[in-house]
């Protein structure tokens, strides 16, 4: 099921179901009148993150606080079969609980199987983490867990009657900032930095490679995607400055679209550039970005995240998403970024309409000999790693 038929599902079957919802989960609270004090710690914690591998891994510091909160409680995370294969390598969650989207009626029997499950559960708090979503508030009501975590914006006024603790999204700060606003409501004091501990393994190349990720999900994809033409000057720069192997990452669906940027620009008999979307399962791609890449190269996406986690240096282009909104840049001292700040953007997650129509200037208006200066500042930085 693609992303445009999962929104219109959420905005309005679950529209439709709020008005009802609100009333009665209102009337039920005045009268059973249930303690939502967190005096009491919770057995089971349900963590919601339907799509969004990259924002799951954003949250891994948060999760990772309330995990050592929470020591005797069981976290389970309720996510789409998109997320479930990139997080369960990590060890975060005791349970991971898969909701298949494939089409509608599995979306369905998935949804009131995990609701049926989660009802089950004692003592039971649930941390609904995505943004805008109706339908997942609504699931987190019908769970009937005593305390219910969720973000407030406009857009979800309604979640001030169906949540039991709502806490402010503030879109001007890093999302890290929120998913850490989001876990100290439910008590965590201290937020613990979560370090990726890969296994190692045999490094599939001859020497150290860079990582270079050109792919992302639907919403925005096409959009944050760097032009093809700035691509292959990046990579024939890093050809030409380094001997590093050059490897081009992505999901399985991305091979092709690789493949098709290195046969356009002549690049495919190329023995120092491998491509490599899909075909690693992800634990071992994490082992493989940490212990034998020197550093990665990637738009905003998951696999930019994953590094982030691999303690990796980084270079990220950014456009119509601000990079400010999705990573402590300042506070980091292994990463690099080239933002243009062009007037329209950001627009991605604000605007239902894109500004510029879908000609992302964000990304196409970036010129090579700045690309150079950051490529020349990530390359010391892998010197000093």
């Amino acid at each position: 099921m693609n992303l445009k038929l999962k929104q219109w599902i959420d905005g309005y079957i679950g529209k439709a179901l709020v008005l009802v919802n609100v009333v009665l989960v209102r009337g039920l609270g005045l009268l059973i009148k249930r303690d939502h004090s967190l005096n009491q710690a919770p057995k089971n914690i349900l963590v919601i993150k339907m799509l969004g591998l990259g924002s799951v891994l954003m949250a891994s510091d948060s999760i990772y606080s309330l995990k050592k909160k929470y020591p005797q409680a069981k976290i389970i995370l309720l996510c789409g079969k998109g997320v479930a294969p990139g997080i369960e390598p990590l060890g975060l969650f005791d349970e991971i609980w898969i909701n298949n989207d494939s089409n509608f009626f599995t979306l369905l029997s998935s949804g009131f199987g995990s609701l049926a499950n989660a009802i089950r559960l004692k003592n039971l708090w649930v941390i609904d983490l995505e943004v805008y979503s109706v339908l997942t508030t609504l699931y987190s009501a019908w769970t009937m867990a005593r305390n219910r975590f969720g973000f407030q914006l406009n857009k979800v006024h309604f979640r001030n009657y169906l949540n039991t603790h709502n806490v402010y999204f503030n879109q001007f700060v890093s999302v890290y900032q929120n998913y850490e606003s989001l876990v100290k409501a439910a008590g965590v004091n201290q937020i613990s930095k979560f370090i990726l501990q890969a296994k190692a393994t045999e490094n599939p190349f001859p020497n150290q490679s860079i990582a270079i990720n050109n792919t992302c999900s639907e919403l925005g994809g096409e959009l944050r995607k760097l032009p093809g033409e700035l691509l292959v000057q990046t990579v024939n720069y890093l050809l030409k400055q380094t001997s590093y192997i050059l490897v081009l990452t992505g999901a399985p669906s991305d091979f092709a679209a690789n493949q098709a940027f290195l046969v356009r620009f002549g690049l495919n008999q190329n023995e120092r550039i491998k491509n490599i979307a899909g075909e690693l399962s992800f634990e071992a791609y994490y082992s493989f970005l940490q212990n034998h890449c020197a550093a990665m190269i990637s738009i905003d996406s998951a696999p930019f995240h994953m590094a982030i986690k691999a303690g990796i240096p980084t270079l990220s282009f950014w456009g119509p998403i601000n990079p400010m909104q999705r990573f402590d840049f300042e506070n980091q001292d292994k990463h690099v970024s080239y933002y243009l700040q062009q007037p329209c953007s950001p627009c991605i997650h604000l605007s239902d309409i894109i500004p510029c129509g879908g000609n992302n200037i964000c990304m196409k208006n970036m010129e090579m000999n700045a690309i150079e200066n950051k490529l020349n500042q990530l390359l010391a930085l892998t010197k000093n790693a």
